[in-house]
């Protein structure tokens, strides 16, 4: 199989969006009425947040999107309440906090509420405001325009964070029937964007769902590695720091070490 690059992957359109968002929404309804007790309570690799702090961060994700103010009220109040932690994570940690201690059955039934309408009003936006872009913490060279944000991000986000909450609850992960997709937008971002900065070309292989090869570095690769799909999304995000990466060693070292914002 020929490896990708990245004018071969292309930006997912509006439509295509829009599927892969209510895909995600429509496995985190089934999810959410799945889980019981104290498994609310389970602790996940986001640092501190237990699965209904998830829950809450995704419900502030809709928010965000659904209220004008609401995004630099908590970004405001992020800096207060957390100066020391990236502004951008703060501003996470205070949608999680905003929804703590919510029970289960109201997280359910707002979760639903507020996600249908982000997800149309999404849909919606005029094409001037979604080219207002955002400067990223940590990444000084990025920037990120809203229609990003909204259309790749949030999907994303709700992707791994219901392979993180899967995890916590020891359960298979079903990565989706656009798992393909939206890895591919993962990778447009890590061929195109500065992520790889000056690591060697290599020839990347992502098994299992959500699989493809693709060329990172546009040079003769140095060699190639493999690894599962979706551990390298979460090692991307900052996850997991110790994928099981195989191959030759300057692409495993390569392709371990790459990290963008999720």
């Amino acid at each position: 199989m020929t490896a990708v690059l990245a004018e071969r992957i292309g930006r997912a359109d509006r439509a295509q969006c829009r599927m892969h968002r209510d895909s995600e929404l429509a496995a985190w309804h089934t999810l959410l009425a799945s889980i019981e007790g104290d498994e609310w309570t389970r602790r996940t690799v986001c640092d501190e947040w237990d699965v209904a702090d998830i829950a809450g961060h995704l419900i502030g994700q809709a928010e965000d999107v659904n209220r004008m103010l609401s995004f630099p009220r908590r970004y405001r109040k992020a800096k207060r309440v957390y100066p020391e932690v990236v502004r951008i994570d703060a501003h996470m940690m205070v949608q999680a906090d905003e929804h703590r201690g919510t029970p289960p059955a109201e997280l359910r039934v707002l979760f639903d509420q507020v996600w249908a309408k982000a997800t149309r009003k999404i849909s919606k936006n005029p094409e001037l405001f979604r080219r207002v872009s955002l400067s990223m913490e940590g990444f000084d060279d990025v920037r990120l325009s809203l229609g990003y944000i909204q259309d790749i991000l949030l999907a994303r986000d709700l992707w791994m964070h219901r392979d993180d909450v899967c995890q916590a609850l020891q359960r298979p992960f079903d990565a989706g029937p656009y798992a393909v997709d939206l890895v591919a937008q993962v990778m447009y971002d890590v061929i195109d964007g500065p992520y790889w900065g000056d690591r060697p070309a290599v020839e990347l292989e992502l098994t299992g769902p959500g699989g493809a090869i693709y060329q990172l570095g546009r040079d003769e690769p140095v060699g190639r590695a493999s690894v599962d799909a979706v551990a390298y999304m979460r090692t991307l995000s900052g996850r997991d720091d110790a994928p099981v990466v195989t191959g030759d060693p300057a692409a495993t070292e390569a392709v371990a070490t790459c990290r963008m914002p999720f």
